[in-house]
């Protein structure tokens, strides 16, 4: 969770305007590079809590293909379509991908599963140094930023 302190209703952004665009030109470049397209449509900055007791919901009733599917699609109701991920919205997402929407629902109004993905946040935190993302192996902090290819590739051959 990259602010954490951000209120439930998000933090509105400033207009996106032509000297002042909410996207870069390097980032716009960088999503375009691997087919994402980076809009800058959300007026609003927001608190990510809710999302991550989806993403967490979706591991745990139904595995890590899932919870990628969600993943991407969650990315691009935000980035690219501009929809802020407000229960509702994250709702909907859930159950477009196959949830049911009724448990995503209970899920995100659950206090004590909210606590706990909080929690495991709190966790993380203190584990993220110099940026994000943060790539952790066998539960240690390995670098953050983003890398090239080779990288990866040095780590995975130092694991096997």
């Amino acid at each position: 969770m990259l602010r954490p302190n951000t209120p439930s209703e998000g933090i509105t952004k400033p207009p996106n305007t032509p000297d002042n665009p909410r996207v870069g030109a390097y980032m716009k470049s960088a999503g375009s590079s691997v087919g994402i397209d980076f809009t800058g449509k959300c007026n609003r900055t927001p608190n990510t809590l809710l999302a991550h007791a989806l993403l967490e919901f979706a591991l745990e009733k139904h595995g890590s293909t899932k919870q990628n599917e969600v993943a991407e699609r969650l990315f691009k109701m935000y980035y690219t379509d501009g929809i802020f991920p407000d229960a509702v919205n994250l709702a909907t997402i859930g159950e477009e991908c196959g949830l049911d929407k009724s448990e995503v629902e209970t899920v995100l109004g659950d206090r004590e599963m909210l606590g706990n993905v909080q929690a495991a946040i709190g966790r993380n935190t203190r584990q993220v140094h110099s940026g994000v993302p943060l790539f952790v192996f066998n539960g240690k902090p390995a670098f953050s930023g983003a890398q090239d290819p080779s990288t990866f590739h040095k780590v995975f051959d130092q694991l096997l």
